[in-house]
């Protein structure tokens, strides 16, 4: 009993350590896909550690294994497994299409697997009921569930390993011992006595849950580093925000000097049109002139913009509205028929409307000029805790790891000469953070874009 009583106490310990040490951190910025999920292995830390200590509060008490505990203990454990199996399923839908992939996931989807694992457990249970034991749901349920965790966690190790070598080699530990976890759980009954060295499973699976929460802890760190990268991104963008400010006065000075010589130009040519008749030749000459005098005017306007800070009285928008319109107003652009738009009830925003339009309009012609007539790109709504998301998807040829991190700033540009000004991104960023709203991206090359912009609800709208 003394033996028995170590090993249950140290096996929940194990898990329940393992619930607290996630639940504790703060990861409520990060923007990695597993911290939308981690929660859920969290639940399964606590709520698996009260029922192994459960199963020692049983074996203290023997008299207490009647059929009301027996279920009670088979609801908890159920309730364990369905936690673990829930972060399985979508940690590999997130290795497979993404960080950002379950906002992109219609919530019909979500809520069919969901149902699918609620009803494989009830079913399992529905098994198990009639003997007190749990052999079924430990199949059914416990197996499945933590070989999907451990095979995502194993596979997730490469996103983390853009933030430390170290922290994705825990993962690929903690993923492989939740794999052995699964086969000494849910496979081997726990009755089962390994020969040779002639002890119980449940002191391999103890061991497993003790290597699970150790590893799995140590590659948390990934919060704390993905944190200090995201500070030191802040901290070059506030050092940069002295020299952008002047160069905004200096682009403004330039582009009110340039539009004065353009607009005599311009004036001249309409002359001269009038001046020279039916000569083609020289039409054609003064064409080209207009033209390039035209797409000078226009980046002259496009500095102005960026220079432009305007403080505009924020009104209640409804985003839905403003995409609506954005969509009317690229109807007639060439590949708009590529683009799919799936918009849900959302509340309100505090906005400026035709500002937002500018916003998806840049981002949408970015898609659009990323693609062809055989990708697609889809605009999403959606309401995420107390925002408005929109997420902005094209299967294009997406932007190489090296100019990812240029792609804000001003007049940083992938586009052939001739073909982009480099400012539509970075006027983009500055309405949406006008707005208190963030934007992010995630990419790489020939796999297309996904944009996620959020802003705030209204909480208090007069």
């Amino acid at each position: 009993m003394g033996v028995n009583f170590i090993l249950y106490l140290l096996y929940g310990l194990a898990f329940f350590t393992l619930g607290v040490s996630i639940l504790s951190r703060d990861i409520r910025l990060s923007e990695l896909g597993i911290a939308r999920i981690i929660w859920l292995l969290a639940a399964f830390g606590l709520v698996h550690g009260f029922h192994e200590w459960l199963e020692l509060f049983e074996q203290l008490h023997p008299d207490i294994k009647t059929s009301l505990f027996s279920y009670f203990r088979l609801a908890v454990v159920s309730l364990s497994f369905l936690f673990l199996l829930y972060f399985g399923l979508f940690l590999n839908i997130i290795t497979l299409y993404g960080d950002h992939a379950l906002e992109t996931i219609p919530r019909i989807v979500k809520a069919l697997i969901g149902i699918f694992a609620l009803s494989v457990i009830l079913f399992a249970a529905y098994l198990d009921v009639g003997s007190g034991k749990d052999i079924n749901t430990r199949l059914l349920v416990a197996f499945p569930g933590g070989l999907l965790s451990g095979v995502g966690l194993v596979i997730y190790s490469r996103t983390v390993r853009t933030f430390s070598k170290k922290v994705a080699v825990n993962f690929i530990f903690a993923g492989s011992f939740m794999i052995c976890y699964a086969l000494l759980t849910g496979v081997i009954p726990s009755d089962v006595v390994v020969p040779v060295v002639e002890v119980k499973i449940i002191v391999f699976r103890g061991v497993s849950a003790f290597l699970i929460m150790t590893f799995t802890i140590r590659g948390l760190s990934v919060f704390s580093l993905e944190q200090r990268e995201l500070t030191n991104e802040h901290l070059l963008r506030f050092s940069q925000s002295e020299k952008l400010t002047s160069m905004g006065i200096l682009a403004a000075g330039i582009a009110h000097e340039i539009n004065n010589p353009l607009t005599n130009v311009s004036l001249n040519v309409e002359m001269l049109k009038d001046l020279i008749g039916d000569d083609e030749r020289v039409s054609k000459k003064l064409a080209t002139i207009e033209r390039n005098a035209n797409r000078a005017s226009h980046i002259a306007s496009e500095l102005l913009h960026f220079a432009r800070d305007e403080k505009t009285e924020l009104k209640p928008v409804d985003v839905n509205r403003v995409v609506k319109s954005t969509r009317n107003l690229l109807k007639n652009q060439k590949l708009s028929s590529i683009i799919t738009f799936d918009l849900q009830e959302i509340p309100k925003i505090m906005g400026i409307p035709w500002k937002l339009e500018e916003v998806f309009i840049n981002l949408l012609m970015n898609s659009i000029d990323a693609c062809t007539e055989n990708d697609s790109i889809e605009l999403t709504t959606f309401q995420e805790n107390e925002n408005v998301v929109v997420v902005i998807k094209d299967s294009g040829h997406g932007i190489s790891e090296d100019n990812v991190s240029l792609i804000f700033d001003p007049f940083f540009t992938t586009k052939d000469v001739g073909k982009g000004t480099g400012l539509g991104l970075s006027v983009s960023y500055n309405i949406i953070k006008q707005h208190a709203g963030d934007i992010s991206l995630v990419t790489s090359e020939n796999s297309g874009v996904i944009v996620r912009v959020s802003f705030p609800v209204i909480t208090n709208e007069s």
